[in-house]
């Protein structure tokens, strides 16, 4: 088998990838189960029952993109930041009494392409941090979900790196596996399946498609 040799900007960018597939999502769910617990508890702690979840359809007013019919640990980044910055569950009153999302009361649009200067809420307000921090996850996230190609540069992986982990932290998440994934010189071993297993498929495409117009036989 010959081995395939990837360019710096080619892992950045696979190694990116899966801390946005991995760790990203991870860190939502643990984040949305304190923000659950710290709400609601300690009598209806998130157990992850179908009964805490329609618990949380309710709350959300009987209609939400959260797919409460599926255990949490199946939620997707959309989903999570539905269940977390844009929920119902966890709004709060604005200066006029009226209740509106985290998201709605502390996040304002940095702009196309731009990032949260900073995910700490200046004015010491832990729910202002927990908003922006997520958000800028959010933001990470959406960067990355349609690139032109599969590359990223040195400069910009380190700088969303230090983004990421501005983000845990401010959640008071660890960045442990974070550091290890940047500290890494080759691809997280997940990431060298999913190539190799879309290099194998795309032999397999060539492979057909030779058979249909008679070049092999």
């Amino acid at each position: 088998m010959v081995k395939v040799r990837y360019s710096k900007d080619k892992v950045n960018f696979h190694k990116f990838t899966h801390i946005v597939n991995d760790h990203i999502p991870k860190a939502l769910r643990q984040t949305f189960r304190l923000m659950w617990d710290r709400k609601f508890g300690p009598g209806q702690l998130w157990d992850d029952s179908e009964a805490v979840r329609k618990s949380l359809a309710a709350k959300e007013g009987g209609r939400t993109k959260v797919p409460t019919h599926q255990s949490y640990e199946e939620w997707d980044c959309t989903a999570l930041f539905q269940a977390t910055i844009f929920a119902q569950s966890f709004a709060l009153p604005d200066s006029k009494g009226h209740y509106k999302t985290l998201s709605d009361l502390y996040v304002k649009p940095p702009g196309h392409g731009a990032f949260h200067a900073s995910v700490v809420s200046l004015g010491g307000n832990p729910d202002e941090t927990v908003a922006l921090a997520i958000d800028q996850l959010r933001l990470l996230r959406n960067s990355s979900s349609h690139p032109a190609k599969d590359e990223m540069s040195t400069g910009t992986f380190n700088q969303y790196l230090e983004l990421v982990k501005d983000a845990f932290k401010a959640l008071g998440l660890k960045t442990d596996e974070i550091d290890a994934i940047g500290s890494e010189v080759g691809l997280p071993t997940s990431e060298v399946a999913n190539l190799e297993r879309e290099n194998q498929n795309k032999d397999m495409a060539i492979y057909r498609l030779k058979i249909g117009v008679g070049l092999l036989k």
